[in-house]
Parts: structure tokens; C-alpha cells; sequence
């Protein structure tokens, strides 16, 4: 088993959800990115997700977005970006760690490199946030390279739920798999409402074997725990959390994850 799946087992077997949430890679900088690991860690995140800088992370909120962007411009040699993971995975050689890495990055590093640099890092599993259809040949030549080499592909399953895709992907989904939780008609997530309970049971009900962590939306306490009854596995908390990067505030940081952390944890 990989760590990713160690971990989570672990957790569940407490009666905890599992939490996660993304590190931007080089924002504010290179340097700050192993604090900014250590605090997630020694504060009560379970998984710990590399978020790559991206030109154009279409996908993402404009907080996380801005964070993607600036990290780009801070330092454009992807190399440099992928030799800092060389040393934080070295520094904490224990830790599940996976990646989320847009088409713009992998692209000009080469898939069959970029895996390798995955494989080498230690890293367990990979998220492309880029729908499948929007990039078909970069998205099967990915999924192929990485299943030679041992590593999971974490799929999104975005709102409005999309029935053919997770047909497609549940028999091979190792891990877990991200869920985009249900919005109103214009968009927001005020609340996690109770209608995500419905899609949580019929992936299981179709015989998904992978965890299913719930997001978008989860960014404070009372969120997770309306996150934890739709009966989802965990839950990934990311806006609020650069956030609190963005602050420079890392003891407040530290305070909120710990908070977070504490939601998962079961009724007394």
C-alpha cells in the first residue's frame, strides 16, 4: 500500500475524516514552501498536496490562482520548483504527499520526465485539474506513463456531476478521488448542503473503491462538519487556506489548521 492510503486508513480507522489541502509550491517563495509544509504537517493536515504553479490555472478560485501565478513569476525555471520537493520529501521521507500539476506544466517538462520526476520525488499520486476532453492526448499519454510507473491518478469530479465521466474512471481509481461539492444557481457554496450525501452514496453504491474527499467550499469548521455528514471520507480545504498564506500570519495559519483538524474529529 502507499503511504497516501496508509494515512488515510489511519485516520478513518479513528473515526476522524481525512483532511487535506494544497501547499503553493513557491508562493510566496521557494524558500517559505518547507515552512509552509511543516506547519500543515505538525498542525493536523493528513495529506499534504503540492499545488505547481500555472500560468493560466483556469480551474482554480482567484486566490489559489493568483498564488499559481505569482509563484511563476517568482521563479520560472520548473526545475527549480521540482528540487525543492527533492528536499522537503527528504526532509520528511514519511509523509503522503501528491501532486496537482496543470497541463501547462507537465507540458513543457515532458510527460515521460515529469513522471520520472514524480517517481524520484516520492510523490504517490497525481492530480490533473484540466478536464480530460480539454487536453485528450496529454491526458492518456499521462495516465498510461503513470500507471507504468506505480503512480495513482487522482480524478476530479467536478459540479454538475458528470455520470458518463465516473463511469469511466471508477473502476480504475486507486487512492481516493476529489468531489466538487453541489453549488446554487449562482455559484456559491455558502454551505455544504445535504444533497452531496446523495452522490457520496451512489459512487459507493457503484462499486467505487477509492476514498472520496469532499471540497469547494469547506473553509471553516462548521463546513467541514457539514462536510463529514454527507458521509464523505474527508474533506480538502484550499482558498482559505492561502488565505492565510497570503497573511504571513503562520502562527494564525497553524491556529486555523488545528481548528480545521478538530472538526474532523468525532462527536463527543
Amino acid at each position: 500500500m502507499k503511504k497516501i492510503e496508509v494515512r488515510m486508513q489511519e485516520v478513518l480507522n479513528r473515526g476522524e475524516k481525512v483532511l487535506v489541502s494544497g501547499v503553493p509550491i513557491g508562493y510566496p517563495d521557494l524558500d517559505s514552501t518547507r515552512r509552509i509544509v511543516e506547519i500543515y504537517i505538525r498542525s493536523g493536515i493528513d495529506v499534504v498536496e503540492f499545488s505547481m504553479a500555472s500560468p493560466n490555472p483556469y480551474i482554480d478560485t482567484r486566490i489559489i490562482g493568483d498564488s499559481n501565478v505569482k509563484a511563476l513569476q517568482a521563479e520560472p525555471v520548473l526545475d527549480k520548483h521540482l528540487e525543492a520537493l527533492g528536499k522537503i520529501r527528504r526532509d520528511f521521507p514519511d509523509e503522503p504527499f501528491y501532486m496537482m500539476a496543470y497541463a501547462d506544466f507537465i507540458r513543457p517538462l515532458g510527460v515521460g520526465r515529469f513522471v520520472a520526476c514524480l517517481q524520484e520525488i516520492g510523490v504517490d499520486a497525481l492530480e490533473l485539474p484540466d478536464r480530460d476532453e480539454d487536453v485528450p492526448e496529454l491526458a492518456g499519454e499521462l495516465e498510461a506513463q503513470l500507471a507504468k510507473a506505480g503512480i495513482y491518478r487522482t480524478y476530479i469530479l467536478h459540479h454538475p456531476f458528470d455520470e458518463r465521466f465516473f463511469a469511466r474512471i471508477k473502476s480504475q481509481a486507486r487512492g481516493f478521488v476529489l468531489l466538487q461539492s453541489i453549488a446554487d444557481a449562482d455559484g456559491r457554496r455558502d454551505h455544504v448542503v445535504p444533497e452531496n450525501r446523495r452522490i457520496v452514496e451512489s459512487m459507493r453504491a457503484a462499486g467505487l473503491d477509492a476514498k472520496i474527499i469532499l471540497g469547494y467550499g469547506v473553509n471553516k469548521p462548521e463546513r467541514v462538519r457539514e462536510a463529514a455528514a454527507t458521509g464523505a471520507d474527508g474533506v480538502i480545504v484550499g482558498t482559505a487556506m492561502v488565505e492565510w498564506i497570503n497573511s504571513g500570519d503562520y502562527a494564525g495559519l497553524g491556529s486555523f489548521i488545528r481548528s480545521m483538524k478538530d472538526a474532523t474529529l468525532p462527536a463527543k
